[in-house]
């Protein structure tokens, strides 16, 4: 009996010990993503220097140039007032290499503005790669797929039946 909840305890610290190193291990790729996210809408021009060479982006199944979304989001700033972007994140799994990790994450989006009571949100699961380009990690692969948002209820969002489609 005593050799059960032993055994039982040894098992559940060591669950309790490689979930605390898998966060440890991605918080440094949540960092640079929480980073990304805040230049989005204040300091567009700064996103290439977190990206790395070869970067491909894929939204959905289109392919999107960093260059592009700068400007996107430039002329977003510039078009609407007050502008507010935030993103939640969950990171589901992960890994940290010593050159090359990745990320697996639920996010949605938020695009709020005063300017035309602008409320935009987009529910997506995404999977980011990282690799080490000398002593600093850049993002590789961003590759994000729509979900349904089932917090945006009819009316409450223009986009609503694109996020939430009728068959």
């Amino acid at each position: 009996m005593n050799r059960f909840i032993l055994t039982g305890l040894i098992f559940i610290s060591s669950l309790v010990i490689s979930n605390n190193t898998f966060a440890a291990d991605t918080d440094v790729f949540a960092a640079i993503l929480k980073k990304t996210d805040s230049l989005a809408c204040t300091q567009p021009e700064k996103l290439p220097s977190h990206y790395g060479q070869g970067l491909v982006i894929m939204e959905d199944d289109k392919r999107a140039l960093l260059a592009n979304r700068v400007k996107d989001y430039r002329q977003m700033i510039a078009d609407f007032r007050d502008i507010n972007c935030r993103v939640q994140r969950q990171i589901l799994s992960g890994h940290v290499g010593s050159k090359v990790g990745y990320v697996l994450a639920d996010e949605i989006s938020s695009i709020t503005s005063k300017s035309n009571d602008t409320d935009e949100r987009q529910h997506s699961v995404c999977s980011y790669n990282f690799v080490k380009e000398g002593s600093n990690w850049k993002v590789t692969l961003e590759h994000c797929s729509s979900l349904p948002d089932y917090s945006i209820n009819p009316g409450d969002d223009a986009l609503y039946y694109f996020h939430n489609p009728i068959y």
